[in-house]
């Protein structure tokens, strides 16, 4: 008797939380039944939008890529054969990396042709970037990398509120979409000024980037 796997016919959920310009990570997990292996691949689409390869008046449509905040760290996952009723659990790992404030939805569909289907709603909600540090910087101080968390190019303002310390990007500066920034920072020491002080990154009218400096 040959068993062949079933579609899921209960739809899940996963809430993530990010500030923006940071990310997260949540693994989704389900069953392979199957009793031979198989083949699962992962998709992410904006709620309602066409699937990749959905047969459309007798012709199969391929869906464009789409930007979205949620991405399958792997494409596809390779499922052994399941050697009970109970089958094998697999998982993937799924990242939130917001592009905006607010909340943001998808939809992950993990298929195979003959293992079945599962479709899981996913839900982001972003908030203000947190500040982080401080940062120790002296004479060999690894950069600070900045994040463009857009999708498109955008330009940013660097300023540091403290005379002693200097950055190695001038200002403004137009950084590509999902694009890191190394800023390489220095310190002097300068009488009647602290030791510490804010690298302040901003852009538009959101809320700004802070990074807080010690300097050493």
């Amino acid at each position: 008797m040959g068993l062949q796997g079933l579609a899921s016919t209960t739809q899940r959920s996963m809430t993530f939380k990010a500030n923006l310009g940071s990310d997260i990570v949540q693994v989704f997990k389900f069953v392979n039944y199957l009793r031979k292996p198989t083949v699962y691949t992962c998709r992410v689409d904006k709620p309602g939008a066409q699937k990749q390869g959905q047969v459309e008046k007798g012709k199969e449509v391929r869906a464009p890529a789409q930007l979205v905040d949620f991405v399958p760290e792997t494409v596809t996952i390779n499922a052994p054969a399941a050697d009970s009723y109970d089958g094998t659990e697999l998982s993937v790992n799924i990242r939130y990396e917001p592009s905006s404030l607010g909340e943001s939805r998808a939809v992950l569909t993990v298929s195979s042709p003959e293992g079945g289907e599962y479709i899981c709603t996913l839900a982001g909600i972003s908030s203000a970037p947190q500040p982080k540090g401080p940062f120790k910087i002296g004479a060999k101080s690894p950069p600070i990398e900045f994040t463009n968390p857009f999708f498109e190019a955008a330009e940013f303002v660097i300023r540091i509120d403290n005379p002693c310390f200097t950055a190695s990007v001038k200002s403004p500066v137009k950084i590509d979409g999902k694009k890191k920034l190394p800023i390489t920072l220095t310190y002097k020491a300068t009488q009647g000024f602290p030791n510490t002080g804010r690298l302040i990154i901003s852009t538009g009218d959101l809320p700004p980037w802070i990074f807080y400096l010690q300097g050493e």
